[in-house]
């Protein structure tokens, strides 16, 4: 997927159809046997870790300079917050319904909610040119 959308333009459409994936992939898991959960389960990491291999390219391409690393930095220290949070409320909602449908049905919520995010970045292009690097600055010499 990383090599393919390489070679296009936007790389948000392709983001947005693996985020569906991951939370097509969850809700599914709540239904039908624990094969078929074991089954669906199983194409919900398959659509999450190809967004992040679409998401950090994305980011970096849309920051200006000035502020990728720290932009970076707060991207990924949210992302370390919700190791916390996640399987904190999936037990939250086992505990509460006595099922782990509740949980599932929130990473789904949650897939679907980065789905709707991906559309709020701004299209490569705007902070540094997309893939193509900034000219280098012209030389000064001493006499002008």
């Amino acid at each position: 997927m990383s090599r393919y959308t390489d070679r296009v333009p936007d790389r948000r459409p392709y983001l947005a159809i693996v985020l569906v994936l991951s939370a097509i992939g969850t809700f599914l898991a709540t239904l039908g046997s624990p094969w078929f959960g074991l089954a669906a389960v199983t194409l919900a990491p398959v659509g999450s870790k190809c967004a992040a291999n679409l998401f950090w390219p994305l980011a970096q391409s849309t920051l200006d300079l000035k502020v990728t690393a720290a932009g970076l930095a707060v991207v990924n220290s949210l992302g370390n917050l919700g190791g916390f949070v996640s399987p904190t409320l999936f037990g939250y909602l086992e505990e509460t319904t006595g099922s782990t449908n509740g949980g599932l049905y929130a990473l789904s919520a949650a897939s679907l909610l980065a789905t709707a995010g991906v559309y709020f970045i701004r299209r490569a292009g705007g902070g540094r040119g997309g893939v193509e690097a900034a000219a280098p600055a012209p030389v000064r010499t001493a006499s002008g």
